[in-house]
């Protein structure tokens, strides 16, 4: 059988344990780790729990941005750009002084450029 993807392995899990607890949880676990193991994925582990905690607070709604900007933003403006993207969000913040100004936002695949640097290019390849 081919591999799975994080995310297609991270959808299993999510399905295997949503609203168990207890006995009914650790059995879960244990049939995703022998099936972890009949793929010859569990040295990918690190990579699974991280998709599968990407993919757990997607199906709670919760939303997830990455915003790079050239210098640090103070919260206010963090709380602005993140109110653009409805009320369940978490933020992470980075920066990259090679974007000169603006911001550049992630969510999921799709991104948001709205940089100097961008712009700039743009601007370059429109007087080319």
């Amino acid at each position: 059988m081919a591999n799975l993807l994080p995310k297609q392995y991270a959808k299993i899990l999510f399905e295997l344990t949503d609203g168990k607890s207890g006995s009914a949880l650790e059995r879960a676990v244990e049939e995703f780790v022998k099936f972890l193991i009949d793929q010859r994925a569990l040295s990918k582990k690190e990579y699974l729990m991280t998709a599968f905690k990407e993919y757990a607070k997607l199906q709670q709604g919760i939303q997830k941005i990455v915003i790079t900007s050239a210098r640090e933003l103070s919260q206010k403006m963090i709380d602005e750009i993140a109110g653009l993207f409805g009320k369940k969000i978490e933020v992470e913040t980075n920066i990259n002084k090679a974007l000169i100004g603006g911001v550049v936002v992630r969510t999921g695949d799709t991104i948001l450029d709205a940089s100097v640097r961008s712009q700039l290019e743009q601007l370059q390849k429109e007087l080319s």
